[in-house]
């Protein structure tokens, strides 16, 4: 372990709900002192409260006479902030209240370094992102959008040699294995349907969204075998439909590795399709995919392993606005080995209107 006794903020707080302090990736923060000062001239009520990327709730409220100063002191550990978590608060006046916060914050020595690789975590996460580091997911939904159907998950039943996977609405999960960890094996009923696996979300202005996703391709099948991907999706009584979405997908098509891009409004109807071409050969497997959201207008890019990016196409003009970020599966075949497995290192967020992998 890493150990790093500072202080953890200091600035003067808002009047409306902001950060105060977000432990770091891998890291894990404990408040041991938090010091308040009121530089106005009349009494202010100062809110903290806390976040773990589930649920918020107030944690403290203090008023500071004028001029005055408030302490406290925590013992033990102090306040612990979990990784990825947050410390939010405000004050009656903006600009009015310094708040200090110290103690110490725990991180895993294998991570020090490291955080400029595109596949480790970043050293401030999203609320929403997800590493798929635990032996659920967490947060997720999951629908057969095809028919219409609400599914559910098995964990720990992946099996790539099943040939008798083929119907159903059930989609299996191996997540935080020994051997694979942080990825989530995801293996889906081989229907030839799309099952959606979802998280709702308001998005913001300016977002771009991200994962890392691979598969496995089977030799001389000459067939649309997987499919695998990236949406924003416009929610139906909070579910995914089948219209009403951006796509960014990845195929295994007649021993072609490709990527392609999908548009359908909510009508149904599909608009302009873009493919790129096959760049295995080159030793540049596709893996990433992203769709970035600047304004009303959706960028689509696909990535490869050495780390280029291709930008693929935009949409704009559509006639639905998204409200949920989806991971999209479908298997076609159970040829021997058996049922395709795919699988997720992560899915993150970045608000912002740069491109910045």
């Amino acid at each position: 372990m890493y150990l790093d006794r500072k202080p953890l903020a200091f600035f003067q707080l808002a009047s409306s709900k902001a950060d105060v302090y977000r432990s770091p990736y891998a890291t894990k923060g404990f408040v041991q002192n938090v010091m308040l000062h009121n530089t106005g001239t009349s009494a202010e009520t100062v809110t903290l409260y806390y976040d773990d990327g589930t649920s918020e709730h107030q944690w403290l409220s203090q008023s500071v006479a004028a001029k005055d100063s408030f302490t406290l002191s925590l013992p033990g550990e102090g306040f612990v902030v979990s990784p990825g978590a947050k410390i939010t608060g405000n004050a009656g006046t903006a600009a009015t209240v310094t708040c200090k916060l110290s103690g110490t914050e725990e991180s895993e020595a294998s991570v020090v370094g490291v955080e400029s690789n595109l596949w480790c975590p970043p050293a401030t996460p999203h609320v929403l992102d997800d590493e798929f580091d635990a032996d659920t997911l967490s947060g997720w939904g999951v629908k057969n959008i095809t028919d219409g159907v609400v599914g559910s998950f098995s964990y720990g039943t992946v099996d790539a040699y099943d040939t008798s996977f083929n119907s159903g609405n059930v989609v299996r999960v191996n997540a935080n294995e020994a051997a694979r960890r942080s990825w989530a094996q995801v293996q889906v009923p081989a229907t030839g349907k799309a099952y959606s696996i979802y998280k709702s979300t308001a998005l913001p202005t300016n977002l771009l969204v991200f994962a890392r996703m691979k598969f496995n391709i089977r030799l001389g099948e000459l067939s649309n075998d997987a499919t695998l991907g990236l949406e924003l999706v416009e929610a139906t009584a909070g579910e995914p439909a089948y219209n009403s979405r951006v796509s960014i997908l990845l195929n295994e098509s007649d021993t072609t590795t490709q990527a392609q891009t999908q548009v359908q409004n909510s009508g149904g109807g599909f608009g302009s399709s873009v493919v790129s071409t096959n760049v295995d050969s080159q030793g540049q497997a596709l893996e990433y995919v992203a769709i970035h959201k600047v304004g009303t207008t959706y960028h689509l890019w696909v990535g490869t392993a050495s780390g280029n990016w291709i930008w693929m196409t935009s949409y704009g003009s559509l006639d639905f606005t998204p409200d949920m970020a989806v991971l999209v599966f479908t298997n076609s075949s159970i040829t021997a080995p058996g049922v395709k497995v795919c699988s997720v290192d992560f899915v993150r967020f970045i608000e912002t209107d740069n491109f910045l992998l």
